[in-house]
Formats: structure tokens, C-alpha cells, sequence
């Protein structure tokens, strides 16, 4: 591709005049049908070239784009990377690919997958450079369900009501599910990993079957005797199909249903045939008024009564009470010379018991052609009923199985193009009622015009190998895009010609949503685990940097120049210090720090954060109360609770609008605080932050989840749901409370209650001085870092300790060995190669063990508890060492050590 940009370019450009040349015109119609954007830009940074597909995208042409510059259209959060490829591509003259967001003229960001490479001259050198960006967003969003979908499946295997495995292709059992393992009495560890033919009484079914699969048969209703773990056989019948890949047979997946119970059912209705063909039926004669003339074997079998109990009775005896108006009727149509066939009535038996039957009534007639009576032949249906009922309930829970698992099944009759769907296919489509999709071509037009070719080529595979097993998109008439996952085979006569192909598909697109989902967890994770360490080296630097700066503004002899650079020195460093605590933040490795603060001042700090926020369509509006009480709070979640309800007031006002953010005083009376549903709270002095919208707002229901995690309004891959959770979070940490007011078109406002702290003075006295050391009092400093060591220890020795330097662990213990353990405090990084902090205390801990530890790190003290590095509760004091944050802590330690030698 580069080597073609670089012959049309060159064309190109040397085309003076005229009529477009042939390198030009083909170099325009690659840059209209590329798939994405297309641009080159030179080595002075001015773009060249934009294809159609940017200008339609950002809704800018090439010239706008060198006006406004190509940041403009990147997304915020990416510029530093995007900038840091750029400098390494120029750096090193090669081509660079990263993901990123590009801004489309409605203000959306999408993905886009960006490629950027040089095109050289003749010679060798750079002369542009050609980019191209193809638009990645739905991939990366359809594929956040993936993972879901996974444990969906396989929480659908093992929850399922039929027995399910998979086989290798020699027998062995590489799955199970529950229902398997109920049917036959083992556990999963007895199960899985034997060899299915230890479980077949039939030995030459099961190899049967095997050989069957490894030739891609599709088994289904294969009748089967399985042994279970206490000797008694189950019958049942096996579906099982084999999965191939690459054309090898890897494994199959079986369905085992039990018809034991069936085949007993079987038998009886055999049994009962039998009884008939010897008229064993229960045939009786009675007379027109119901009394019983006759009564055969069959009818004392049926009801249980003998001949003689039952001749002279009424017929009335067998019938329910209910059902007598009916007998009467039916013995009247009789009377008139009719045959009446009842399919089924109920009757009852000697012992009580109500039995299903089928009559046939027909007239008994003298020699003179009289009816003068009846003979009725009657057949216990009941068992016939009730496998009727269990087949029903059965079919009945295989379509709410379908239905729940979300899948549907399809036939297609190959010569005829005649397609039929059943109903949780077309519900997986959404077709409208009444609709159907009877034709292949039909199918097509509803698959995503991306996957349409690979459908059909996978469906032309299928036709000639057998089995079909893979996964695509499809658009449903809302527009919307669904994944469905497909397996079928094909079915043949037994000349082997091509008949029909059937197969079921299940809708897998939480499982894409799962897999994307995951994949972006993944990366955050991966940003965040990067974050922190930056922070971790940034602190060390820090160290010696702010510890350098503090020792050269104590001297008295700089000029006033060389000070204030030094100072500006110190305040940099100072300021690197604060973004490593964001870093360590961002990173979950940050311990709060609550702290007396005025919020009116935090709340103005932000205003230029805020505005940016809201963007340029919305205003910000504030009311600050000037006699407002002082809050404790930690300023950088303060900050973040201001930021997440700015941004939720954004999405809010989707067309503009006014953002306001009031604070004031406030008292809480107790019928107030009764009145409300929180049980922390109590009466009192309250700072109150409110902040209001003029958004959409939200309806009752939506405004009693709104500060559940995870819990959010927005589509796929909008949003998280933390935004509100982390401000309820933080605010009920903070000891205050938090409420919201909304109504559908009116917009929003969040209420926030901050207890007041105690009125203090603003002047606040400077700390009493460190008292000053001897050269008696031994500091040990064990740290790998040689500038962070030397910064630590002139520090102390300006101080007026004695310091000891070790490199590690193990050279401080032979340090201490050496003098017996005579040390009045140990200042040990717990990272440290060879011999880190942790195990040089705990060898410490059983020779000397009065000797104290004051542990040190760029990584925050919970983080070093979290990794293992230091125990709970130990010394700790965090990088970067402010020299008099160091002396008080040590002087501290030093004055509560325990006594002895």
C-alpha cells in the first residue's frame, strides 16, 4: 500500500497543469473507496490530502483541518499518546498503529484503528507521511458481552434438565453436567475423564456410536443402556453430534434423555393391546334403564368388581355422580338405535379411585329388530392420558427452555429454497406478527451487510461437508444489531444426495458485550498498574529534588536571583509530587487525607474545570455563601464528587443549559431529620452544597436507583453507573449526607450535607521545633537509591544524628552485626534488591529486636500493605521525604524506643 501511495503521489505531484493525469485521478478514487480515512500530511506538520470519507466524518475539509490543527478532532485524554507515536515515528522514521478516538460532526467519539507510515523519496528520506483509519467502535462495544455470554452458556449446560457431555474421540469424558451425573449416580470427580464405555451395558452400541460421530453422523433418538454407580440400568436415548475443527474430529457433545419411565409406559400400553385382542376389554351388556346384564373378565380387571358383585347393579355404580344426566342421554340415544363412541369419560373403581376410559355404546336388538338393551366395550385410556399429559408438559418445558435460553430452530429444504422458522426464531429476528421468512434470500437481506459474505461462504462449506457451527450479525428492523451463534448439519437420502439442512441458533449477543466489557477492564487495569509505578519512581526522584531545593534555600549567601530559581525549583517539584498523588489515585493506591478546608474556595478552584466540563452550549452559575462553615473533607474526592455531578448535569442537557452550584449554612431540627429515611443522621450545623440542572430529569422510578452501582440510563459502553455511586461514596464517608430531587422535563438538583467543624483560628501557630540530636543517637539508612540515600542522610546529619548507609537489607544487618546492634532507629526502603525491607525486619525482629523499623516507599503505605511488602501498622512515611517531615518522624521514633542493650 505504501509503495502505491508513493508512486500515484509522485505522479501527482508532478502534475503542473492541465487535465487531472492518470496518478491523480487514481489517487483520488483510492482515497473515495477506502474503507476509512486517508490523509497525508508533510514533514512541516500541513496536511496535504483528506479523502471524502474525513470530511464526511468530521464534517471539516483539508483546509479546515490545517487551520484548526489535528488535535481538534482527537480525543482529549488521547493527545499525549498520540503525540508520543508521532515523536518516536519522526525519531526513528518508521510507521506506528494505535487506537484512538476521532470526533465526528455531531461531537461523537468513535474508535478507529489508525495506521501511519512514511513515504520516502528515491534516496531514502521522508517525505510525507500517509495515515489511514478505519472505524472500530462497534467491534469494540459488540464485543464487551462476551465473556457474559460464556458464563451464560455455561451456566445454561450445567443448569440444564437433560443430561449433557462432551467426548474425546477415543470415549473419554471431557464434560458433564449436574443432570448427567443425577441420572446415573456419580459425582463430577468419579465422572469425568473415564472412558464413556465403562458406562454402556451394550458394549457394541457405544462403539457404534463412536464410529458413527468420528464419520460426522448426527445421532438422534439412538436407544441406549447406561449403567449407574449402584448396578441398575437406565434406558435411554442419546443425540450427539461431533465437533471438527480443521477437519479433525475433536470432540462430541451428547444429549442424554432418560425414557425409562417411557419404555415402562411402553410396555404396559403392549400389555394392554394384548388384553384387547383377547377381548379382555371390559365389555358390558345392560338394559335401557342402566341395570348390568353381563360382566366379563376385562371389566373385573378395569374396575375391580367380579361378575357376581356386579350383574343386577346399576350402571350407575362405576359413574360419577356428575356424570349421571350424561349416562341418561347416552342411554336414550341408544334406545333409538345409535352407536355412540365416547373418546374418553371418567368412571369409578371398587376401591374408590376415578380411571379414564373410552366407551363404544352400541343397541342390543330382540329378533324383532327392538333395542332392548346395551352393550358398551370400555378401554382404561387413563395411562394413555397421562403419557399424553407428560408429553405436553414436556413439549410445553422444552419451549420455555428455548425461550429462556433465548435460541430457535430452522429447517431449510435445499431444492425447493423453502425456509421455515419457528416462533423463537422469528422472536429472535423480531418479526412483526404475521411475518415470515419462507426463502434462503430472505435470510440474507437480514444478516449485517459485513457478514453477509462469510454466512454464505460458511453455508456453501456446510452443504458439502455436513456441519454448520459459527457465529454473525444481523439487523433487526429497528436498526439494532444482534450476534447469533448457529450450528446445523446437513441431511441426505441414502444415496447420499443433498435433502435439507436443520439447525438452531442462540442469540449470543450479551456474550459479545461480556467479551468487549472485559477486554476494556483489562486495559484499564493494565493503565492503572502502569500509573502507579510511574508514581513510585516519580516519589524517589522527588525526594532528592525537594530535599536538594530545601538545603540550598537555607543557605544565606545566594543572591536573590539564584533563590528565586531555586524556589521555583521547589515549587516545581512540589508540583510533581501532586500529580504522582493523582497517578496513585487514578490507581486506587491513594490514602485519603481528610482535612479541614473551606468549600467555597474548592468549588471556585474548579470553576475553570467545571466550565470546560459543561462544554460551550451549557453555562455555569454560582452562589456561594460568604459566612459559609468550615468542612473536613478530602479536597481530591471533594473535587471528584463537583466533577462526577458536573459531568452527570452534562449528559443531562444534551441541548444546553444552566449548571448552578449554591452553597449555605444550614440547621437540621430534629422533626426535620425524623422526617428522613437516614440513620445516621442527626440534628446540627451543616455546610450545604447544591448543585441543579435544567436536563430532562428523571421519572420516579429511575430516581430511586439512581446511586446504585452499576446502575445507569445510558447505552452500551456510555457509561459505567459508578459516577453517582462514587459521589453517595464519598459524601457518606465524609460524614455528611446526600439526597436528590428530579421531575421529567424540569431537571435535577443534588442536595449535599457536610457537617460543620468547630469555628478555628485562622492563624495557626507554627510547629515547636524538632529538639536537636547527638551523634550518640545512630540512624541507619538502608536504601538502594544512591541519591534518595545521600539526601536522607545529610538531612539526618545536619540534624545532629549519627548515620549509618547501606546499599540493601543485607549489607544494613552486616552494618548492625558488626556493631552488635547498636542503632538507634533503621530508615529501610522495602524495596530493595536482594534483601527488601520486610525480611531485613524480620531477621531483625529475632536478633535485636528493640531495634525499630521506619519503613519508607514512592508507593503509598496501603498499597505496600496490599502487595505484601510491609505488615499492617508498621512506621511508614511516603516518598518524596520532605526533609522536616523526616527529621519529626524519626525524632518521634527515636524518643519511644524501648530501653536495654
Amino acid at each position: 500500500m505504501s509503495l502505491l501511495l508513493e508512486k500515484l503521489w509522485a505522479g501527482q505531484s508532478r502534475e503542473v497543469s492541465g487535465a487531472p493525469s492518470t496518478s491523480e485521478r487514481l489517487f483520488q478514487i483510492l482515497g473515495d473507496v477506502a474503507p476509512g480515512f486517508l490523509w497525508i500530511v508533510d514533514t512541516a506538520g500541513r496536511f496535504l490530502y483528506a479523502n471524502r470519507t474525513w470530511e464526511e466524518y468530521t464534517g471539516s475539509d483539508l483546509d479546515q483541518l490545517n487551520t484548526l490543527g489535528w488535535e481538534q478532532f482527537n480525543h482529549p485524554d488521547e493527545l499525549e499518546a498520540v503525540r508520543a507515536k508521532w515523536s518516536e515515528a519522526i525519531e526513528q522514521g518508521g510507521s506506528f498503529e494505535m487506537e484512538l478516538r476521532y470526533r465526528r460532526h455531531d461531537g461523537e467519539y468513535r474508535w478507529m484503528l489508525a495506521r501511519v507510515v512514511p513515504l520516502r523519496d528515491s534516496e531514502g528520506e521522508i517525505q510525507n507521511w500517509v495515515g489511514t483509519s478505519v472505524d472500530i467502535d462497534d467491534l469494540k462495544r459488540t464485543q464487551a458481552e462476551l465473556s457474559r455470554s460464556q458464563r451464560d452458556l455455561g451456566d445454561f449446560f450445567e443448569t440444564a434438565s437433560i443430561g449433557l457431555q462432551w467426548l474425546g474421540p477415543d470415549g473419554t469424558i471431557l464434560r458433564v453436567n449436574q443432570a448427567e451425573l443425577d441420572l446415573l449416580g456419580y459425582t463430577r470427580d468419579d465422572f469425568v475423564g473415564r472412558n464413556i464405555r465403562e458406562f454402556h451395558d451394550d458394549r457394541g452400541a457405544i462403539e457404534d456410536i463412536l464410529r458413527r460421530l468420528t464419520l460426522g453422523e448426527v445421532l438422534h433418538n439412538y436407544p441406549a443402556r447406561l449403567r449407574r454407580k449402584d448396578g441398575s440400568i437406565k434406558h435411554v436415548m442419546i443425540d450427539s453430534s461431533a465437533f471438527f475443527d480443521d477437519g479433525q474430529f475433536r470432540h462430541t457433545r451428547c444429549f442424554t434423555r432418560d425414557v425409562s419411565g417411557e419404555r415402562q409406559a411402553q410396555e404396559t400400553s403392549a400389555r394392554l393391546a394384548a388384553i384387547v385382542t383377547s377381548s379382555t376389554d371390559a365389555i358390558i351388556g345392560k338394559t335401557l334403564d342402566g341395570v348390568i346384564t353381563s360382566w366379563n373378565a376385562g371389566a373385573e380387571r378395569i374396575f375391580g368388581y367380579t361378575e357376581k358383585e356386579m350383574v343386577g347393579q346399576p350402571i350407575y355404580r362405576l359413574i360419577p355422580e356428575e356424570y349421571h344426566d350424561a349416562e341418561r342421554v347416552l342411554l336414550a340415544q341408544v334406545g333409538r338405535g345409535e352407536v355412540v363412541d365416547v373418546s374418553e369419560v371418567e368412571r369409578v373403581t371398587k376401591d374408590g379411585g376415578r380411571i379414564h376410559i373410552s366407551i363404544s355404546v352400541s343397541p342390543i336388538h330382540d329378533s324383532q329388530d327392538r333395542v332392548i338393551g346395551a352393550s358398551s366395550i370400555k378401554r382404561d385410556v387413563t395411562e394413555r392420558k397421562q403419557a399424553a399429559e407428560t408429553l405436553r408438559q414436556s413439549q410445553e418445558r422444552l419451549q420455555l427452555a428455548l425461550k429462556a435460553a433465548r435460541m430457535g430452530t430452522w429447517r431449510w429444504d435445499v431444492s425447493s429454497n423453502v425456509l421455515s422458522w419457528d416462533e423463537g426464531l422469528e422472536g429472535l429476528y423480531d418479526l412483526a406478527p404475521g411475518e415470515k421468512v419462507t426463502r434462503y434470500e430472505q435470510f440474507i437481506e437480514r444478516v449485517h451487510q459485513d457478514d453477509r459474505a462469510f454466512v454464505e461462504s460458511s453455508v456453501a462449506r456446510a452443504l458439502h461437508a455436513g456441519g454448520l457451527d459459527y457465529e454473525f450479525r444481523i439487523v433487526l428492523p429497528n436498526g439494532r444489531v444482534r450476534w447469533l451463534a448457529d450450528q446445523g448439519h446437513v441431511g441426505r437420502d441414502q444415496a447420499g444426495n443433498l435433502l435439507y439442512m436443520t439447525g438452531v441458533c442462540l442469540d449470543v449477543t450479551d456474550r459479545k458485550h461480556a467479551e468487549e466489557r472485559l477486554r476494556q477492564a483489562q486495559r484499564m487495569e493494565s493503565v492503572g498498574q502502569l500509573a502507579g509505578g510511574i508514581a513510585h519512581e516519580a516519589n524517589n526522584m522527588m525526594s532528592v529534588v525537594l530535599g536538594c531545593a530545601d538545603y540550598v534555600l537555607q543557605r544565606s549567601d545566594l543572591s536573590e536571583p539564584v533563590r528565586q530559581d531555586v524556589a521555583q525549583i521547589w515549587k516545581a517539584a512540589k508540583r510533581t509530587a501532586g500529580v504522582t498523588q493523582q497517578l496513585l489515585a487514578f490507581s486506587r493506591r491513594q490514602v485519603l487525607q481528610p482535612q479541614v478546608l473551606d468549600l467555597n474556595a474548592t468549588v471556585r478552584g474548579l470553576e475553570p474545570i467545571l466550565t470546560r466540563t459543561l462544554g460551550e452550549s451549557s453555562g455555569l452559575r454560582m452562589h456561594l455563601s460568604p459566612t459559609l462553615g468550615r468542612v473536613r473533607a478530602d479536597p481530591g474526592q471533594l473535587e471528584q464528587v463537583l466533577i462526577n455531578l458536573t459531568l452527570n448535569a452534562r449528559d443531562a442537557m444534551q441541548d444546553g443549559g444552566r449548571l448552578t452550584i449554591e452553597t449555605m449554612n444550614v440547621v437540621l431540627d430534629p422533626r426535620y431529620v425524623a422526617a428522613k429515611p437516614v440513620e445516621t443522621l442527626k440534628p446540627g450545623e451543616y455546610a450545604a452544597l447544591i448543585v441543579t440542572d435544567t436536563g430532562h430529569g428523571m421519572d420516579r422510578d429511575t430516581l430511586g436507583r439512581v446511586f446504585e452501582p452499576f446502575f445507569t440510563t445510558k447505552s452500551v459502553g456510555q457509561g459505567t453507573g459508578l459516577g453517582l455511586s462514587t459521589v453517595y461514596g464519598i459524601v457518606k464517608q465524609s460524614g455528611g449526607f446526600i439526597w436528590a430531587y428530579s421531575e421529567p422535563g424540569l431537571g435535577t438538583t443534588f442536595k449535599l450535607y457536610f457537617p460543620l467543624v468547630p469555628t478555628i483560628d485562622e492563624v495557626f501557630d507554627a510547629p515547636e521545633a524538632t529538639p536537636p540530636a547527638n551523634p550518640d543517637e545512630v540512624v541507619l539508612i538502608a536504601e538502594d537509591e544512591p541519591m534518595v540515600r545521600g539526601i536522607m542522610a545529610r538531612t539526618l546529619r545536619d540534624s545532629g544524628y549519627g548515620v549509618l548507609e547501606a546499599a540493601d537489607g543485607k549489607e544494613a544487618l552486616e552494618i548492625l552485626e558488626a556493631r552488635g546492634g547498636d542503632v538507634s532507629l533503621i530508615v529501610a526502603d522495602v524495596v530493595m534488591p536482594g534483601l527488601g525491607g520486610r525480611e531485613m525486619a524480620a531477621q531483625l525482629a529475632q536478633r535485636w529486636p528493640r531495634v525499630s523499623v521506619l519503613f519508607t516507599s514512592g508507593y503509598t503505605g496501603l498499597d505496600v500493605v496490599r502487595r505484601g511488602l510491609m505488615e499492617e501498622g508498621r512506621e511508614f512515611i511516603q516518598k518524596p521525604l520532605a526533609p522536616e517531615a523526616l527529621i519529626r518522624k524519626v525524632r518521634q521514633m527515636v524518643d519511644e524506643r524501648v530501653p536495654g542493650p
